[in-house]
């Protein structure tokens, strides 16, 4: 379910399981073009009948766009890898096949594919952001942080990335700056659901109900950029907080 929040980028959804408060977190993967659903639960690959036909690089992520526009993962990483073939020092097909290999959840060739791109192109914002969420699904923390960090020197106002941000220290149980960081996301862009889902994480672990529950019900109230999973979750938390 994804939903544009910069130019050609979207926001996908990975879950994580925080122990210490059993509540679930969303965590952004900034996909360019991306069909939706998890990393962790890609939609069924189909089936190649042929082999993609070798062309120029454009021709090729081109094909790959287009498939993974489509979902059909099993072809967007064929056409990627032919890309990265024909043209290694490519930014755009380093990244592209990054976002492929982590819908596929082979977490470990998507952080090479996203280190290759930004070995070409250290500026590439998008890059450090996905290869901070790969980070925080291997569970690496600190080295997630440094690439939520470095991509918000390049565009310090970025809600999306400093709402992953957040999402580590809250994590990390770091309740201060993962405050400071979620009200930060929520006031750089009102509308995006996630800085509120977290803040409402936050302020349970905190005992705060009131503010917990006003975080919750504003989640809800967004609309169709929620994940129905988050969504259904916040409903059970929210029954549960009133019924206190």
């Amino acid at each position: 379910m994804g939903r544009l929040l910069h130019s050609n980028i979207q926001l996908g959804h990975a879950w994580v399981w925080r122990a210490a408060a059993c509540a679930v977190l969303m965590v952004g993967l900034l996909l360019v073009g991306c069909a939706s659903g998890a990393p962790n639960a890609p939609a069924a690959p189909t089936v190649l009948a042929a082999p993609v036909a070798s062309g120029d690089l454009n021709a090729l992520l081109t094909a790959a766009q287009t498939a993974l526009d489509g979902g059909n993962l099993a072809v967007a990483e064929q056409s990627y890898r032919a890309a990265v073939g024909k043209n290694p020092g490519s930014a755009a097909a380093q990244f592209g096949l990054g976002n492929v290999l982590v819908r596929l959840g082979k977490l470990a060739e998507a952080e090479i594919a996203y280190k290759a791109a930004l070995a070409a192109d250290p500026r590439l914002i998008a890059a450090h952001a996905n290869l901070g969420v790969t980070y925080y699904q291997m569970n690496q923390l600190p080295k997630a942080a440094d690439e939520f960090i470095a991509a918000l020197k390049l565009n310090p106002n970025d809600a999306a990335t400093t709402y992953l941000l957040g999402a580590v220290r809250l994590q990390e149980k770091n309740l201060a700056e993962a405050e400071k960081l979620l009200l930060k996301a929520r006031d750089l862009d009102p509308k995006l659901p996630e800085p509120y889902y977290g803040l409402g994480a936050l302020y349970q672990v905190k005992g705060q109900k009131a503010e917990a529950i006003a975080a919750f019900e504003k989640f809800l109230e967004i609309g169709p950029g929620q994940d129905p999973q988050a969504a259904e979750y916040a409903r059970n938390e929210l029954k549960a907080l009133q019924g206190q």
